[in-house]
């Protein structure tokens, strides 16, 4: 087998900025070769069979010398058809992505290069500094401050007196004082402008801003961490004026969002049950994060669709009223609806209940509109609004059949209300399964450090105590009654209960 190798830029630290076309190489990658800097969160992009090599670097820690990742690069070459080789920022942007290409090519192997957004020019942006502007700023200059043993760069500093160009340093952290006296010594005004940040574009995203003359104390005050860019210029004077990112009504605070591997189904395109949603584009996870919020998504279980036997499935399409009160029994109706050779056709005659918006922007997708939704997304308001729709058509509700498509362990209160006043079948259509190696995974996780952890279901909470072994953040925030009674039996702990029982309910919580 001959592969090719794809050097793709990850970007400076926030996922989402992943270009589309670097995403869409994970997905088809065989094989990704990857460095600390890229975000792990980019790998839920990879197949379950996709095969990570992790080679990153970091001070004098190299789990991988440069040569052996240039041979290590051949070798899968020879496994694999399409190796992804990702690299933070821009791989040619003091990435030595153009050594690894070389090399390949020397090899006589096919390379192509995807360029990523470069920390240069993001983090910058993200601290509020343009890094050129009129006025203030005609160019720049990009060198780095780190050489082999970690010796500072020989730099020529006399070369960096135009005031009219903005320089940078990469990593160049420890060497923050060296950079500040040479620039100095070499002529320039001790009281030019500069600024250090840390981990750019990230929720951890911390800056200093200074002047050549007193940067390093605030530097050593402030305990930055690396990585690290050091920018120095007149541009630096529009950091406060142009910052949106660490302004952000959630900027610094930590998160722990426990969440589900879901089931994804498009019907259109046909069954899907191997295809998994990546947990970071999740709405909740989505929105805490767009208000900068810094987050550690838990896995605490995965969606799996259960087939129905045929007979048995038939007959529930001829049910007067069908139910549905999560996501997951959308999609695995309807998969169970393809795998059978049925469309929509086939319950024309039902009517359909949702327990709210997002189940039935679910139903939405294959083009089906639910006929009963409530305005509090709870069981009990289900149950009384299809009362009321029921109510309306005379008919004896003892006669009336209804079927609940869900999972096993669905809301008790919603099965004891349909089974005490109508002709109750209930389908399971879904299990929401627990893998093993998920109690083992985040055993790093410092839970007491978090500012809070979100819920949004009870099974969560029983999965989160087994992997936390019972340590949680001092506050637990709840989507609704039903959550925090179980929050309290499992916990014995009070929680911060969602006044409306969605994402946005939960949100207003912590903003």
């Amino acid at each position: 087998m001959t592969g090719r190798v794809v050097l793709i830029g990850a970007g400076p630290g926030d996922p989402m900025l992943l270009t589309l076309r670097g995403k869409k190489y994970i997905e088809q990658a065989d094989c990704i070769v990857y460095d600390r800097l890229a975000s792990s969160e980019l790998l839920a992009y990879a197949r379950k069979d996709c095969e990570l090599i992790y080679v990153g670097k970091e001070n004098h820690h190299h789990t991988m010398k440069q040569e052996d990742i240039n041979q290590l690069l051949v070798n899968q070459v020879g496994n694999y058809k399409l190796i992804v080789r990702l690299k933070g920022g821009d791989p040619y942007v003091f990435g030595r992505g153009g050594e690894e290409a070389l090399f390949l090519k020397k090899m006589g192997i096919e390379v192509e290069v995807v360029p990523g957004i470069s920390s240069v020019i993001a983090t910058l942006e993200d601290a509020g500094i343009p890094i050129t502007h009129r006025g203030l700023s005609k160019g720049f200059q990009v060198v780095t401050a780190h050489s082999r043993k970690d010796m500072q760069a020989d730099i020529d500093y006399s070369k960096m007196l135009d005031t009219s160009i903005t320089y940078l340093f990469l990593m160049g952290l420890s060497h923050v004082r060296e950079i500040a006296e040479e620039l100095i010594k070499a002529g320039r005004d001790k009281n030019t402008p500069v600024a250090v940040i840390s981990n750019g574009t990230t929720a951890r995203q911390r800056k200093c801003v200074g002047k050549l003359d007193n940067i390093y104390e605030l530097v050593l005050n402030a305990n930055l961490m690396s990585p690290a860019i050091i920018v120095v210029g007149d541009v630096v004077t529009l950091s406060d004026k142009l910052d949106f990112f660490e302004s952000r009504p959630l900027f610094g605070r930590r998160y722990i969002v426990p969440y589900i591997e879901r089931f994804c189904f498009s019907y259109d395109k046909g069954v899907e049950s191997a295809k998994k949603q990546e947990h970071f584009d999740s709405e909740l996870e989505m929105k805490l994060r767009d208000m900068g919020a810094d987050i550690c998504p838990v896995k605490v279980g995965k969606i799996v669709p259960v087939n129905i036997q045929r007979d048995v499935f038939e007959d529930a399409l001829k049910s007067d009223w069908i139910i549905f009160t999560s996501q997951n029994g959308v999609n695995a109706f309807l998969w169970n609806l393809k795998e059978k050779g049925l469309d929509i056709r086939a319950i024309s005659s039902c009517g359909i209940a949702v327990v709210g918006r997002k189940t039935g922007e679910a139903l939405a997708k294959a083009a089906l509109c639910a006929d009963v939704v409530p305005q509090k997304q709870t069981g009990e308001a289900l149950c009384k609004e299809l009362g009321y729709e029921i109510a309306k058509s005379g008919i004896d509700k003892t006669e009336v059949n209804v079927t609940l498509f869900a999972a096993k362990e669905s809301n008790e209160e919603v099965d004891r209300y349909l089974s005490d006043v109508y002709n109750y079948t209930k389908i399971i259509c879904y299990e929401n399964r627990l893998e093993k190696y998920v109690d083992n995974e985040y055993n790093d996780i410092e839970w007491n450090s978090y500012d809070g952890i979100f819920f949004t279901s009870g099974s969560s909470v029983k999965r989160i105590i087994n992997i936390s072994k019972g340590e949680l953040p001092d506050k637990i925030y709840s989507i609704g009654p039903k959550c925090s009674e179980v929050i309290r039996s499992e916990t014995g702990r009070k929680c911060i209960e969602a006044q409306k029982s969605d994402y946005d309910g939960l949100l207003q919580l912590v903003i």
